[in-house]
């Protein structure tokens, strides 16, 4: 599901009567792009969505310097907040994946802030180790984030031709930095700092 849609963008322009089919196609362009933006600048989509990842598990290195380093008890999912995993499996070069167990008592357990946590064991070490499928993100779209691309597709919409300044008889205007495009103020990305995605 978007961010937003085309009709929102409409109520938020205040645009007098419904979108022609052109009209509504610009509109989910332009949310499209103003929520790419959003994604760049926290690292993760905050859609709600299921993804398959495939990870390389960190190493914890043992305080002692002769001893090689060991897999860790954790494992970082990269987009949070997750409210469901399907599936873990260990992908193991010359022998059968295995799929591994959820619970407590068994072989992982998960938390909402993407952390993997191996029981009993460690993660093994090896590169693109743990292959996991699972669903993270937000249902419903942050209302932060929403009113951001609102107003970035917004002024994107009134300014198509990204002019700093336009002249027409004895009429002119100028657009604000962050009606030339799709970009964001400094309080902005401070706000969206909150949802950014750890590594």
């Amino acid at each position: 599901m978007a961010a937003a849609t085309a009709n929102e963008l409409r109520l938020f322009l205040r645009h007098p009567g419904a979108f022609t089919d052109d009209e509504t196609a610009q509109a989910e362009l332009l949310i499209e792009l103003a929520e790419g933006e959003i994604n760049d600048v926290t690292g993760q989509s905050l859609e709600l969505a299921e993804d398959t990842v495939v990870l390389d598990a960190p190493t914890r290195q043992d305080p002692w310097p002769h001893v090689p380093g060991t897999g860790s008890h954790k494992l970082l999912l990269p987009r949070w907040p997750v409210t469901a995993v399907d599936s873990v499996t260990i992908l193991n070069d010359t022998e059968a994946d295995e799929v591994l167990v959820y619970g407590a008592d068994h072989d992982y357990t998960w938390s909402a802030a993407g952390i993997l946590t191996r029981v009993n064991g460690w993660w093994p070490t090896w590169d693109r180790s743990v292959q996991a499928v699972y669903t993270a993100g937000h249902d419903p779209y942050p209302v932060g984030a929403k009113r951001i691309v609102l107003r970035m597709a917004a002024a994107a919409w009134g300014n198509p031709m990204l002019l700093a300044s336009e002249s027409l008889g004895d009429h002119s205007r100028s657009f604000s930095a962050e009606a030339l495009g799709m970009s964001m103020s400094d309080k902005d990305r401070k706000l969206l700092g909150v949802y950014r995605a750890r590594t």
